[in-house]
């Protein structure tokens, strides 16, 4: 296989003349950026994390009459893909893996341009399939690469505008999130926590110039704060934590909310690194004009499962206990949904979610309650979940209307093993079901098992609702799928053929509504029977 595609000469004329005239391209205000519900303009739609489209065009009454428009097929089978396209004004961006990347009529699918990133590989674990999409400013388009760099292209041609790099004075192991944009800048953070190599960081840039405004570290650094849950040794400098998921964020709070990878050097044996191991398995509160950190909260204090928490961080503003309170929601991957106060990152509840057998509770502030005999063993410890998790990074989706989250979980146990971990799926199932999960209680609402030959491997895509009371998802065997929100009954499905990895979108062009997703083949944009 080539990796080393090179630009196109047109795309080479583009960046030449964009460098030359240096054209500024002004950053949106964040307050108009998700105003139009005819956009799709993060990863997330928005900064909350919800997922969550106002539009009601298609819903429960006629998403049986969804059929696809068009299909954009990739001219090379990504591997995988796992990009959220963005829409904006007609347009979809789109990036296949992390060296290419297009632009597309949203109503027809046809390319108005394409762009290939110079890419080499430089070290073994870079992953040029790995990217989950871009970021978007003004006429910037921000996109990670697998040789960790952050670059910006004007979404109008295509041409590059800027290229930063991310890693320095370590090794690179790729960055697969899509870049967060707070105010005008884009925040980004690094792969490799597993490899025992890399002390995990978040970083902050321009918009506008690509300089790199400010970097924070997961792992401190001997006197820091946090630095007494490590041991004295040098150990922190390969202590993992490594951000590479997307984060959220309040601008009314000013706060990005940004999860935190496994801790290292070893993944499943922590005597060399006892302790709690901060900042890892946590999620950070932080200031996006400098990086300060605002407060933190641990999630699986001294992790030995591997199970981070690089999951989505919810934002939600909803009445606790007969308080409105701005909450943030974590789906977990060791089992338990959190609900922590977003202003202080005060623990208020924890829920079993999925299947779990590691923990017997809480202590007020939110340690869970280990069982010594989950710890890995040199004889192998049955623990559930399993290195997979209980969810993964596919993002969970929250519905305005009826107050549930939805949630893309798996029960499956594995044994693990200080020297590492094997995975039992015949006596542990390894099921995997889109979850409807009730905020007010914690518990379970339903639940919908997934469809296809896939309960024995991960489904990583993630899912969507819609004001027309719907939640869209997708399996990996290739079904997307739209069920009632309320009830759980599924209303349709569609067989795309081939493996889906990705989350997706909905959004409005020509006045008409579409619901998109991306396979490793191409997208798939569906509308209502004409």
């Amino acid at each position: 296989m080539n990796t080393t595609p090179t630009l196109p000469r047109l795309a080479l004329v583009a960046i030449a003349a964009a460098t030359a005239s240096a054209v500024p391209v002004s950053a949106q205000p964040l307050e108009e950026r998700y105003r139009n519900p005819s956009n799709w303009l993060s990863y997330d739609r928005d900064n909350t994390g919800q997922r969550y489209s106002e539009l009601s065009e298609i819903n429960g009454e006629n998403v049986s009459e969804l059929v696809p428009k068009w299909v954009f097929q990739f001219s090379q089978l990504q591997l995988r893909t796992e990009a959220t396209p963005l829409i904006r004004d007609g347009i979809m961006y789109l990036t296949a893996g992390g060296v290419r990347a297009f632009a597309l009529d949203a109503t027809t699918g046809t390319r108005i341009w394409r762009f290939d990133y110079p890419y080499r590989q430089r070290e073994g674990r870079q992953d040029p399939n790995w990217s989950r999409g871009f970021g978007i400013s003004g006429n910037r388009l921000l996109m990670g690469t697998p040789d960790c760099h952050l670059i910006a292209l004007d979404s109008r041609s295509g041409a590059m505008l800027w290229r930063s790099p991310i890693t320095a004075n370590q090794p690179c192991f790729g960055t697969a999130a899509a870049p967060i944009i707070a105010k005008d800048r884009a925040m980004i953070g690094i792969r490799g926590g597993d490899s025992g190599r890399i002390r995990g960081h978040l970083d902050a840039f321009n918009v506008e110039t690509g300089a790199r405004e400010w970097r924070i570290y997961t792992i401190p650094a001997p006197g820091d704060p946090g630095s007494e849950t490590w041991p004295d040794t040098e150990v922190w400098k390969v202590g993992g934590g490594a951000p590479w998921t997307s984060g959220t964020y309040d601008p009314e709070l000013d706060l990005l909310y940004w999860p935190t990878g496994n801790p290292g050097p070893k993944d499943f044996d922590g005597r060399d690194r006892e302790g709690d191991n901060l900042y890892t398995a946590s999620l950070l509160a932080l200031r996006p004009d400098d990086g300060e950190l605002a407060w933190h909260f641990q999630f699986t204090p001294h992790d030995e499962h591997d199970w981070d928490a690089n999951q989505t961080p919810v934002l939600v503003d909803r009445a606790w206990n007969g308080e409105q309170r701005k909450l943030v929601v974590h789906p977990n991957r060791n089992g338990f949904l959190y609900v922590l106060d977003r202003k202080t990152g005060e623990f208020l509840r924890g829920a079993e979610f999925a299947k779990q057998n590691w923990s017997d509770g809480f202590t007020p502030e939110g340690r869970p309650l280990a069982r010594p005999e989950a710890a890995p063993s040199p004889t192998g410890a049955y623990t559930c979940p399993d290195i997979h998790g209980g969810t993964n990074w596919q993002a969970p989706t929250y519905h305005r209307g009826t107050g549930l989250l939805y949630v893309v979980s798996r029960d499956a146990c594995g044994v693990y093993f200080r020297t590492g971990h094997s995975i039992d799926h015949i006596e542990s199932g390894a099921d995997n079901f889109l979850r409807a999960i009730d905020l007010d209680t914690g518990r379970i609402r339903w639940e919908i098992p997934m469809l296809g030959v896939e309960n024995r491997e991960v489904t990583f895509a993630g899912a969507m609702t819609t004001a027309g009371g719907l939640v869209f998802f997708s399996s990996r065997a290739g079904y997307f799928m739209a069920a009632d929100a309320v009830s759980g009954k599924i209303l349709w499905r569609f067989n795309t053929g081939g493996s889906i990895r990705a989350s997706p979108v909905t959004f409005l062009a020509q006045g008409k509504q579409y619901v998109a997703v991306t396979t490793k083949a191409g997208v798939f944009a569906f509308g209502l029977h004409d």
